[in-house]
């Protein structure tokens, strides 16, 4: 990025405003995609100097003033008074004068709040020539001389020079024309100090228009005559063509039409070749301005075009993670329905559990009740004295008791099914020689009942129970004595 800032003002500098543009351009592209504020707004800058190069004011001001903002968010006093300067000059191009100063007054300001003094002269300069157009002289010589001591102070001899040629030049308006030509002198002297001739030859050309004013015009023709020939060297055909028209009024001013002739036919065969020079340059500059527009152009396009694809992205982001949200809330409402059910049979099989404890409970009190009637029915059937009567009554006995056994079991097998619905199914899968009496065992053990609360729900005797006991755990393979049954039984 600084490269190609540093390319387009090599390129500007010799004149080639296209390679100027593009590597101004790539140094702002480069300053938005890095987001550096203060390279995008020299880039602006660089920018907006090529198109007033161009003579495209508008889009010059347009980046002017971009830069401008970028360099007051930075609070930049150094780039926004070189903005303020710029803003004054296409002002003052457009005979605005009253903004120009506006613009300029800001300008040194800023410069002298950071101490630059080419900056404060600078500007107070600008301020001078505005003042000087509007045939404010006074106001004119005061900028001026201020701006004289600030360079004579830094040895600025360029630009203390050029302060003489501007005091001049007012100089010569007001009519004080002596005044007037001491000044270029001391320009002039100056320049030959440095040795810069085209200043030199400038200088030549101010002297003989001042010497044409006081009517000196030996003067005149000498000086005329040293800008021509110091011009024609340096090759700067405007100067030329104004000796020549010095030249061309002075010899009409002596009637001599001859040498008039001369001149007036080097003034005008010059002033074509300008024009036609003119005529080509804005043929070229609008060549340029047109490339120019159409690259910005095709770059607000690609911008569009990105920032297009960005909102997509971004866009899909969106809805990727507004479909992932409902997604996860779709599970967590899931799991906390399943969740739910869970406790929900949990808790109906808790109750189960519970009633089937209950039940055979029950049970138990029932056959104890069904067991203490039976016994005394037999006590009973002792104590008659007819056979018949005793052989009815045990009869009675025996049906009362294998009808409770059956009612009794048949209950108990419905209460354990709702409670351990799979058991009889992954046992007689396993174990399929199984009797129902051994299936029966295997549910009582199951429910983690003791022998002897199997005895008084059964009504058989404890070492019949011990038995039937052994006989399961041969029947289960279980030959391990360590080896628990109603922990064996509950793990099916």
């Amino acid at each position: 990025m600084k490269a190609h800032l540093g390319l387009s003002l090599h390129y500007f500098l010799t004149s080639n405003l296209q390679m100027a543009m593009q590597s101004a351009q790539d140094a702002r592209n480069m300053a938005l995609k890095l987001d550096s504020k203060l390279d995008l707004a020299i880039s602006n800058d660089a920018i907006g100097i090529v198109y007033y190069d161009i003579g495209d004011k508008k889009k010059s001001s347009e980046y002017f003033f971009e830069s401008l903002k970028i360099y007051e968010t930075l609070n930049d006093k150094n780039g926004m008074g070189q903005s303020y300067c710029r803003i004054g000059t296409l002002y003052l191009d457009q005979n605005e004068y009253d903004k120009a100063l506006e613009y300029y007054y800001q300008s040194v300001k800023l410069a002298r709040e950071i101490d630059s003094k080419e900056g404060i002269a600078s500007n107070l300069n600008n301020v001078a020539k505005v003042y000087n157009v509007q045939k404010e002289y006074k106001k004119a010589l005061s900028h001026y001389s201020e701006a004289l001591k600030i360079n004579q102070s830094t040895g600025n001899l360029n630009l203390e020079a050029s302060n003489y040629l501007n005091i001049s030049d007012v100089y010569s308006n007001e009519g004080e024309y002596k005044l007037a030509l001491e000044y270029v002198l001391k320009a002039r002297n100056i320049y030959q100090k440095i040795g810069n001739d085209l200043r030199i030859a400038r200088c030549y050309i101010s002297e003989a228009n001042i010497y044409l004013k006081l009517g000196r015009i030996k003067d005149v023709e000498s000086t005329a005559h040293k800008a021509l020939q110091m011009a024609r060297i340096q090759g700067a055909q405007e100067v030329v063509m104004q000796a020549a028209r010095i030249l061309t009024d002075t010899y009409l001013q002596q009637k001599d039409t001859i040498k008039a002739f001369r001149y007036y036919k080097l003034e005008n065969t010059l002033k074509d070749s300008l024009l036609q020079g003119e005529r080509q340059k804005t043929l070229t500059k609008l060549e340029l301005q047109y490339q120019f527009e159409k690259n910005e152009q095709k770059e607000k396009i690609r911008e569009q075009r990105r920032m297009v694809i960005v909102s997509v992205i971004i866009l899909c982001l969106v809805f990727s993670i507004i479909i992932i949200i409902l997604i996860l809330n779709h599970i967590r409402l899931k799991a906390k329905k399943s969740l739910l059910e869970k406790e929900n049979l949990q808790q109906e099989l808790d109750f189960k559990k519970k009633e089937l404890t209950l039940n055979v409970m029950s049970l138990m009190k029932k056959n104890e009740i069904f067991s203490d009637i039976s016994e005394k029915l037999m006590a009973l059937a002792k104590e008659s004295g007819s056979q018949d009567t005793k052989s009815a009554i045990r009869k009675i006995g025996r049906e009362l008791q294998k009808g409770q056994e059956d009612e009794l079991w048949k209950e108990f097998t419905l209460r354990f099914k709702e409670v351990h619905s799979d058991f009889y199914n992954s046992l007689l899968s396993k174990y399929p020689n199984l009797s129902p009496n051994e299936q029966k065992l295997c549910a009582f053990l199951r429910l983690n009942m003791t022998t002897k609360e199997i005895s008084e729900l059964t009504g058989q005797s404890v070492s019949t129970i011990e038995i039937a006991r052994h006989r399961l755990r041969q029947k289960l393979g279980i030959t391990n004595s360590d080896v628990n049954l109603i922990m064996f039984l509950s793990q099916l």
